[in-house]
């Protein structure tokens, strides 16, 4: 399959339709040897030249077929690029269309309109940090009558001077970024939170960007979230936590911040929370929640409503963490839950804690109706929240189908889980599940076996143990409920026991 087949395979029925549109924008046409190439090679992408040649040359015209072959390439460009413009809402996208209309002002001399738009997308550039941007827009600033519009030349200089310093500073953030990125993806596995700091600290002080950082949330943050990608993919929120704790701590906000740093600072007062959470650290976790709180107050309300949800859902998940599970199942439930502007995401891992809450309060049958609600197949959740969050929510259903004593419906689901052999060859981690769910069958088999001390002692050998601080706290989750079953106690006091390392590091 050529290029031109390869990229019109890629076009699904409704864009083939769009495209036949499209390519008779300029002129119709009743026959258009052009469009009926698409549509041959649309319908027969394995067809060979020779034989297109003949249905559309009876001639053998190889010249034409190959000068029509780059005719309908260009249109094919031209059909994605203004379909992918039309889909970009980016910034980006929209300060060139400020740029576009001023330019096209200008063109007709209403020169005061070029102006103002010219302005608006400086503001737009400047706003979302696109220094490179708005240095061209102050050399077209430049390149209008002045005199006429009124406008001070040395002030434009001079922003012009700071935008260039500027955009030559993110090329170099953004050089740095990259080579972190590689580094991390050259490394495959987590190379160290020791490690990851130096690589980082040798990387921007040989761009000399050292003491550019603290004065830049967005490079903070966009640093942080290559580290935390790392972190997260290994679950070794353990090592992240210091360097995200020194980085926050070296930064310093101006009091007269503009609305994007007071995001960039929210963000990261998230993450903090966030990585304190899930390291147990919940008194730490709650009180960068409560920082999170004041911080939103004082940026936009479009921002709010995209902060609240995740914050809420941490604070609830803190809460059942602590001991605190009515309160935590009473906010999952409370009706101002179900107002707030969910992402597909959110929407799952709610519905998954809430599943948590009430199986944790034994409240079995609203647990699996929690689960029930997720009306949507496997492969969907697993496209949307990722293939362990599918794990997870199969893997309580089996525990619920055990409470409610269908101990052949939990059965069933175990084996079916157990035969997905590719899904846990995708990482080590993952490993550790499918040896829990052999340990979790057992016990389905034969309840009895969990009090025993030859099941005690097969669980000990089954895993590779590290110090519980470092153990991943949704792991925990699971791991409580078979540890309840060996000790003969109620799940719930057994995970507050298992997790509870604040006391123990005092």
């Amino acid at each position: 399959m050529d290029a031109l087949s390869k990229i019109i395979s890629t076009f699904s029925k409704s864009e083939a339709s769009e495209f036949s549109a499209f390519i008779n924008r300029i002129k119709q046409k009743n026959k258009r040897k052009d469009l009926e190439l698409f549509t041959l090679l649309y319908k027969n992408s394995d067809l060979g030249s020779e034989a297109i040649i003949k249905r559309l040359y009876p001639d053998n015209n190889k010249v034409a077929y190959h000068a029509l072959r780059k005719k309908l390439l260009k249109h094919l460009s031209d059909f994605i690029y203004f379909k992918q413009l039309h889909h970009d809402d980016t910034a980006e996208t929209q300060v060139s269309a400020y740029v576009a209309l001023a330019r096209y002002f200008k063109e007709y001399d209403m020169i005061l309109l070029s102006w103002r738009y010219l302005k608006k997308a400086e503001q737009l550039a400047v706003y979302n940090e696109q220094y490179a941007m708005a240095n061209q827009i102050t050399r077209l600033q430049l390149d209008m009558p002045l005199l006429e519009l009124k406008q001070d030349m040395d002030a434009i200089l001079t922003v012009k001077k700071k935008y260039l310093e500027l955009a030559i500073e993110d090329d170099k953030v953004d050089t740095a970024y990259k080579i972190i990125k590689q580094h991390l993806q050259k490394a495959k596995t987590n190379i160290g939170g020791a490690s990851l700091q130096q690589l980082i600290e040798t990387i921007l002080e040989t761009y000399e960007l050292t003491h550019t950082v603290s004065k830049r949330p967005s490079v903070i943050y966009r640093l942080m979230s290559i580290a935390r990608s790392e972190a997260k993919s290994v679950k070794d929120y353990y090592r992240f936590e210091p360097l995200l704790i020194q980085f926050y701590n070296s930064m310093q906000i101006e009091s007269d911040a503009n609305e994007r740093d007071k995001v960039y600072v929210a963000h990261l007062q998230y993450m903090l929370a966030h990585t304190l959470f899930r390291n147990k650290k919940f008194s730490q976790a709650l009180e960068y929640a409560q920082r999170l709180r004041e911080q939103i107050r004082i940026i936009s309300k479009t921002e709010q409503a995209r902060f609240l949800p995740r914050l809420t859902q941490l604070y609830c998940a803190i809460r059942f963490f602590t001991g605190h599970i009515n309160e935590a199942i009473r906010m999952v439930d409370a009706t101002f839950m179900q107002k707030l502007r969910l992402k597909p995401e959110e929407v799952l891992n709610l519905k998954l804690n809430k599943a948590i809450y009430h199986f944790y309060n034994e409240d079995y049958k609203v647990a699996l109706s929690e689960l029930l609600s997720i009306e949507h197949s496997n492969k969907w959740c697993a496209k949307i929240a990722g293939i362990e969050w599918v794990l997870k929510k199969d893997l309580l259903d089996v525990f619920i189908q055990f409470e409610l004593h269908k101990l052949d419906i939990a059965s069933n689901k175990i084996r079916a889980l157990l035969r997905q052999r590719e899904v846990f060859e995708q990482s080590p981690q993952l490993q550790r599940v499918k040896i829990f769910l052999h340990l979790v069958n057992q016990i389905v088999d034969d309840p009895s076996i969990a009090s025993t001390k030859q099941f005690d002692d097969q669980v000990e050998k089954a895993f590779n143990w590290i110090p519980i601080e470092q153990e991943d706290l949704h792991a925990s989750v699971f791991y409580a409920w078979m540890k309840a079953k060996i000790v003969k106690d109620d799940a719930y006091s057994v995970l507050l026991n298992l997790i509870s390392i604040e006391d123990k590091i005092l």
